[in-house]
């Protein structure tokens, strides 16, 4: 049983030495790949390196954006005892100092480019350690390329136990204060270990989602290499089909928004052209199936991509449980469902809330001791905030969140998300957040820029009206649409492409 990260990451060198482990681009166009043998013996120097600036058992801050630096330096930093703090690089430099902060980092892996951010924690926190997370780029302080281990810094007696905290990962903070999820070697070695992934040696998945993210950071990077895969690194969100074609994945994990702009630019093809000459264009030619997360999927995109020779696999988790719950897979599939939950967890439905237990729950929420015994009862089941079901075969359902159910005045509770996946069906709804308002439900619209770019306001307006009235027809009275608001600009989103639904006026 692999019960750390070090030991998931230990067996996956021993098992593939020579396979490729990690691909990415340099400089632009230049595919570089570095073998598990590679990728071990920087994880081995970063893991010295900070061992002999006294940081072997700190917290390790990391700032940037997906790469094989990031990678290495989480993996260096995790595996070689150190506490992981995974920041997301979008947010302010303000934003990030005060994370810095709350986390106890004493170490700062930065992107060369994060010069005005560094120079902020420099002033601000002047005992903390800062890297540059290329070789290339030189700047003041120590280099990626600098980082050397002691000569005596024995990397194999280095002990790591699971229950050493291993990452401090904040929560995206859409509602609220983020909190930073503390989770041990063992939460996240019994994620990646309990998701049953029997995938080829040497299958390549691309990773587009950002890497401070837990489901990209649990699955992409962890789950890929213990199975002796190739976690290519998509350099862009602008690249994703470019990548597609370069790097010709296999499996590739997505959040429902992307799944829905994709189907969007698919249903703009020539209808004439075979939908698997399709696929074949747009995706590399070897995609066999997408891993959704991150939010609700509606059942129709599973056999719209079916038609393009795609499956979808739904699933479910939070950062608080390493992240993954639940996923259809090798395990069994469901459409409409998140899966069946991992086999190593619990998982129980009490008053329509979906509760959770096991090796995979978090240790709590770092110096927030009050947020924790609201998330984690005295009997250990993480109370999760999603609303769902369990079906006769195991199979989990999420119909909402807890936060977001509106209660009209007539006692009727409707799930918006239910809602909003009916309409983002419609080619003209480019976003939606329903929001419960004057005792009767609002739908606050981004139309979508590529239908409408040639419209007048005024079609606009009446397509709009149309596609909801459309709906109404087909639901009972509680549910139908009372206003419409369209909004000219996008909704504010998270970097895991979630909208911050407390912005929505």
């Amino acid at each position: 049983m692999k019960d750390t990260i070090r030991e998931i990451f230990d067996t996956a060198v021993k098992k593939y030495p020579t396979l490729d482990a990690v691909s990415f681009i340099k400089g632009g166009d230049e595919v570089v790949t570095k073998t598990y043998t590679e990728l071990d013996a920087d994880v081995r120097r970063i893991a010295g390196a900070l061992a002999g600036m006294g940081l072997q058992k700190s917290h390790i801050a990391i700032v940037g954006k997906s790469s094989y630096y990031w990678g290495s330096a989480y993996l260096g930093t995790t595996c070689g005892g150190g506490t992981a703090v995974p920041l997301d690089a979008l947010l302010s430099d303000p934003e990030i100092l005060e994370l810095i902060k709350r986390a106890d980092a004493e170490c700062l892996f930065a992107d060369p480019d994060k010069t005005e951010l560094c120079d902020l924690v420099r002033r601000e926190c002047p005992a903390v350690r800062i890297i540059a997370l290329t070789e290339e780029v030189s700047q003041e302080g120590d280099t990626w390329g600098s980082l050397m281990a002691p000569a005596d810094y024995d990397y194999d007696s280095v002990a790591v136990t699971k229950d050493d905290l291993s990452t401090i990962m904040f929560t995206s903070g859409t509602t609220g204060r983020s909190k930073g999820v503390m989770l041990t070697q063992e939460n996240i070695a019994a994620d990646v270990v309990g998701m049953v992934f029997p995938i080829p040696e040497a299958t390549r998945l691309l990773s587009v989602l950002p890497i401070h993210h837990a489901f990209c950071l649990t699955v992409d990077w962890l789950k890929v290499l213990d199975v002796g895969a190739v976690c290519c690194i998509n350099d862009s969100l602008g690249h994703i089909l470019k990548n597609m074609k370069r790097f010709t994945p296999e499996y590739i994990l997505m959040v429902p928004l992307m799944i829905e702009t994709i189907h969007k630019r698919l249903k703009k093809l020539n209808p004439l052209l075979p939908r698997k000459l399709v696929a074949k264009e747009a995706f590399g030619g070897k995609l066999k199936v997408i891993i959704v997360g991150g939010a609700r999927l509606d059942p129709f995109y599973v056999d719209e991509f079916e038609k393009y020779g795609i499956e979808l696999w739904q699933g479910c988790g939070m950062t608080e449980t390493s992240p993954v719950i639940a996923f259809n897979g090798f395990a069994g599939k469901r459409t409409g469902s998140c899966g069946r939950p991992l086999a190593n967890i619990e998982v129980k439905i009490v008053d329509e809330e979906i509760l959770v237990r096991g090796p995979i729950v978090m240790k709590g929420y770092y110096k927030m001791p009050e947020e924790t015994a609201e998330a984690l009862d005295q009997d250990g089941w993480l109370h999760t905030g999603d609303l769902g079901r369990l079906d006769e075969d195991g199979f989990l359902y999420i119909t909402g969140r807890r936060k977001n159910l509106i209660i009209l005045s007539n006692g009727e509770n409707i799930s918006p998300e239910e809602v909003e996946g009916k309409l983002a069906l419609y080619p003209v709804i480019g976003e939606i957040v329903v929001l419960g308002e004057a005792n009767g439900l609002t739908a606050h619209i981004y139309p979508d820029p590529d239908v409408t770019r040639k419209w007048k306001p005024d079609k606009i307006r009446k397509e709009t009206d149309a596609a909801v009235s459309q709906y109404n027809r087909t639901q009972p009275s509680y549910k139908r649409i009372s206003r419409i608001v369209l909004r000219e600009e996008p909704f504010i989103k998270s970097t895991t492409r979630k909208i911050k639904r407390d912005t929505v006026k």
